[in-house]
C-alpha cells in the first residue's frame, strides 16, 4: 500500500527511515521522494530527534534509484516539462540543509538514484554483500544528477569510470574510496550502525548539528575563507549553554548533561 511506501520508527534519539517497496527493489517514485521530505522535514522539527538513519527494507537492495517498471506511477524517468525542478534534486537539497547526522544504512544494492541519495547521508555502513553502480549508460541516460551528489566524495577518475562503464562494484572497494565508512556482515549492519550512531548522539547536539553546518560551508572555500568562517563560528561555539557544560564536566569528571536537550 502506497500509506506503508516508507516507514518511520522512533527509536530512542534515532529516527529510522525504510523505504518500503522491496519487491521493487526499494526503487523510488515521486510518492515516495515526498514522503521522504515530509520525513526529514518533521525530524528537523523534532527536538527528540538527534539522527536519523536512512535504509531499505528487506536484505537485497538500499535502492536501486528510478521505478522503471511501465506499470510506475509517478516516475522519475517522466517529469513534465514545466517540472523544473526534479524530485531527486529536492530530496538532495533538502539533505544537505538537513541540520542533524543522516546516516545510511545500506542493507543491500545502491543504484542510480540510490547513490546520489546514499551520497547525500553524512554517514554510511554497508553489509559486504552490497553492490553499488551507476548504470543509467546502459539504459541511454547519464546519471548526471548522481554525479553532482558524489563529486565531494569518489576520485574524479573513480566516478568517470562508474558513469561511463556502469558496472558494478562491491562494498570493500566502496570503502577504500570513501563512499561508506564502514563494511559489516548483514548479520553485524544493526549493531554497527547503532554504535556509530550511540557515539553522536551522547555528544553535544549544539556542537553536533553547528559543526555540520560548519562543515558543509566551509567545504569548497580557500584556505583563508575556511579559516575566518572557522573563527566566526568557534566564537558563537564558546558562548552556548553546551560549551559551558561540556568544559564543566570535563574538569568535574562527570558526564556533561546537555543544556540544549532541556527544551
Amino acid at each position: 500500500m502506497e500509506d506503508d511506501i516508507l516507514l518511520v520508527e522512533q527509536r530512542g534519539a534515532v529516527c529510522w527511515l525504510s523505504v518500503n517497496r522491496p519487491a521493487r527493489r526499494n526503487a523510488y517514485n515521486g510518492v515516495l521522494f515526498s514522503r521522504m521530505l515530509d520525513a526529514l522535514a518533521a525530524a528537523e522539527a523534532d527536538p527528540e530527534v538527534l539522527a536519523v538513519v536512512l535504509t531499505g527494507v528487506g536484505d537485497k537492495a538500499f535502492s536501486t534509484g528510478a521505478d522503471l517498471k511501465p506499470d510506475t506511477e509517478d516516475s522519475p524517468l517522466s517529469r513534465e516539462e514545466e517540472e523544473l525542478v526534479h524530485p531527486a534534486v529536492r530530496f538532495f537539497l533538502a539533505a544537505d540543509a538537513f541540520s542533524k547526522p543522516l546516516i545510511a544504512r545500506v542493507n543491500g544494492d545502491a543504484m542510480a538514484g540510490g547513490m546520489g541519495v546514499l551520497a547525500m547521508c553524512d554517514m554510511a555502513v554497508a553489509a559486504d554483500h552490497a553492490r553499488f553502480s551507476l548504470p543509467e549508460v546502459r539504459i541511454g541516460l547519464f546519471p548526471v544528477l548522481i554525479v553532482a551528489a558524489l563529486r565531494r566524495l569518489i576520485p574524479r577518475r573513480m566516478m568517470t569510470e562508474m558513469a561511463l562503464t556502469g558496472e558494478f562494484f562491491g562494498a570493500q572497494f566502496a570503502r577504500e574510496i570513501g563512499l561508506v565508512n564502514y563494511v559489516v556482515p548483514l548479520s553485524e549492519l544493526d549493531v554497527k550502525v547503532d554504535w556509530l550512531v550511540g557515539r553522536i548522539v551522547d555528544k553535544s547536539p549544539t556542537a553536533v548539528q553547528r559543526g555540520k553546518h560548519a562543515l558543509r560551508h566551509m567545504w569548497d572555500m580557500t584556505l583563508e575563507g575556511s579559516l575566518a568562517h572557522g573563527q566566526s563560528e568557534l566564537a558563537q561555539l564558546f558562548a552556548t549553554r553546551d560549551h559551558a557544560e561540556g568544559l564543566a564536566a570535563f574538569n568535574e569528571k562527570r558526564a556533561p548533561d546537555w543544556p540544549s536537550l532541556k527544551r
